[in-house]
């Protein structure tokens, strides 16, 4: 393929991914808008709380909320919003950048008491996604702050729900010898917007990568990494009086970048309680 139909892939890709809505989705499950059946895959379908105060789905925890709902929550969200870079273990470089659309899709099971009854729906067909998993696109800046350190911040925020996602990541180079590559990161992502929640996730991952030259302008670079993550969650909500959750988990990945010149496009795939499946592209120098 001609570097340019590459370049024109990348680009369109990108469009694809900034036009989804971090809230409800489009896909393939057409019985969730429109006429709802009785039933859903997972079994009978639950009755959603609704709201008219925003036009997408949005959080807002429910009087039926549970403590073990309310820990399985704190949990799953923190795997939804886990700072995924899409990255391999190669450092950029000092004074290199990267500007990148991400999109993260986890597949939770939005039926289940952790996820019905924390959000609230603007009318009682519209649930929480279609499709197979919850999407969150959002924006990542990346940049090398040394020859062996790369800094990066992701945000993302649904104009039509109440809340959003911002975080930070740092990654140090441990190795590097042969085209392969070792190193570690550390990051947060936090939880703004709701008044019934507070959410903070961190993690620490390792991550290890072989890059192989495709052209002198193409390069495919293979990676697994493995993570631990601390998700913290408290609610302020007046209508339930739960404890803090402090929930920690693994996850494992795998990925790959295809550099062409000055765009990067991402893979990842995550195994962990909830699995999620992750995209990006991004351009720099």
């Amino acid at each position: 393929m001609k570097r340019s139909n590459l370049t024109t892939a990348g680009v369109a890709l990108a469009i694809a991914i900034s036009q989804t809505p971090a809230g409800a989705q489009t896909g393939q499950r057409p019985y969730l808008h429109g006429s709802v059946s009785e039933f859903t895959v997972g079994g009978p379908r639950p009755h959603l709380h609704t709201s008219s105060r925003w036009d997408e789905c949005s959080i807002q925890l429910d009087a039926s909320l549970t403590q073990k709902a309310w820990r399985q929550f704190v949990q799953e969200a923190g795997l939804v919003a886990y700072f995924r870079p899409l990255i391999d273990a190669k450092p950029m470089g000092k004074g290199k950048f990267e500007l990148s659309v991400l999109q993260w899709e986890t597949r939770i099971d939005d039926s289940e008491a952790a996820w019905n009854d924390t959000f609230v729906h603007p009318d009682s067909t519209h649930w929480l996604f279609e499709g197979k998993g919850l999407k969150f696109p959002g924006l990542m800046v990346r940049a090398g702050v040394s020859n062996k350190t790369d800094v990066g911040v992701y945000a993302t925020k649904n104009p039509n729900a109440n809340y959003g996602f911002y975080g930070a990541q740092v990654q140090q180079n441990l190795l590097s010898r042969n085209n392969w590559d070792a190193s570690a990161r550390l990051s947060f992502t936090s939880l703004f917007g709701p008044d019934d929640v507070n959410l903070t996730v961190f993690g620490w991952d390792m991550v290890a990568s072989r890059e192989f030259g495709l052209t002198s302008w193409a390069a495919l670079s293979p990676y697994i990494g493995v993570s631990s993550y601390l998700s913290m969650g408290s609610e302020k909500a007046a209508v339930v009086d739960l404890d803090n959750e402090y929930v920690g988990g693994s996850q494992a990945m795998v990925g790959a970048v295809l550099e062409l010149s000055g765009a990067r496009l991402g893979i990842e795939y995550n195994a962990a309680r909830v699995n999620s499946l992750s995209m990006k592209v991004g351009f720099g120098r």
